[in-house]
């Protein structure tokens, strides 16, 4: 006999259906997990730390101030075209 063309009924006896199990993790996954957490908390609390401080070299700034105090400190007009230049370039490029 040959079967219609057309939907026909499913029965269970055509699909088993079949128990699925749970997984079982690696031995090292809840190690492994726990390193990640720790390495998350060690990289927030520097980057706390890193927002705690100014972002300014308080020493470079000391030096600075007392070269210009003494007469030391020079200005290089080739440092600050070129410097200038390069902020320039890397801004705005419809600019």
């Amino acid at each position: 006999m040959v079967d219609s063309i057309g939907a026909k009924a499913v029965t269970t006896q055509d699909r088993p259906v079949v128990p699925v199990r749970p997984t079982a993790q690696p031995a090292n996954a809840a190690a492994r997990q726990s390193e990640t957490v720790q390495k998350q908390l060690e990289l927030s609390a520097l980057a706390f730390d890193f927002g705690k401080q100014p972002p300014v070299d308080t020493k470079r700034v000391e030096q600075v101030r007392q070269a210009i105090s003494e007469g030391t400190y020079t200005l290089r007009p080739e440092t600050i075209a070129d410097r200038l230049l390069a902020l320039k370039q890397s801004g705005n490029p419809k600019k």
